[in-house]
């Protein structure tokens, strides 16, 4: 009888166990394995996206360096504006005024711009070169 009872619980844990591991291997074999060929080109569809995403970051950064550029721009040509006025006014003064006093006017003209060239307002006002192109583009 106890061999019997031995038997039937071998029987029972010998079925139980087979049930789970056939249990086990179906869960395992249902599982989406995936097809190898849609994983890589989902990899590389990534990889595109993160290239056209620099790609953009870089060109919205150099657009913005040409809208500074044009701010510049617009700055030097105001600052050409001023200047010419102050010529146009110079000039206009030294040829309206008496022989003695046009030289004399003219002697403050050069010292004047002789001022202004030393203190690097011309460089300022037209060297584009040094104060856009090398600074931001770099």
């Amino acid at each position: 009888m106890e061999k019997i009872k031995l038997r039937n619980t071998v029987i029972i844990a010998s079925v139980a166990t087979l049930v789970l591991i056939l249990t086990i291997v179906s869960v395992k074999s249902c599982r989406d394995k995936g097809d190898p060929a849609i994983d890589r080109l989902r990899s590389i569809n990534d990889s595109l996206y993160d290239v056209i995403d620099l790609n953009n970051r870089k060109a919205d950064s150099i657009f913005l360096k040409i809208d500074s550029l044009k701010i510049h721009q617009d700055t030097i040509i105001q600052q050409q504006q001023i200047t010419n006025e102050i010529y146009r006014n110079e000039t206009y003064n030294i040829l309206s005024a008496s022989p003695a006093n046009a030289n004399a006017q003219f002697r403050t003209t050069l010292k004047k711009s002789d001022s202004l060239l030393k203190a690097g307002f011309y460089t300022r006002t037209y060297n584009l070169r040094s104060s856009t192109f090398q600074s931001q583009l770099q």
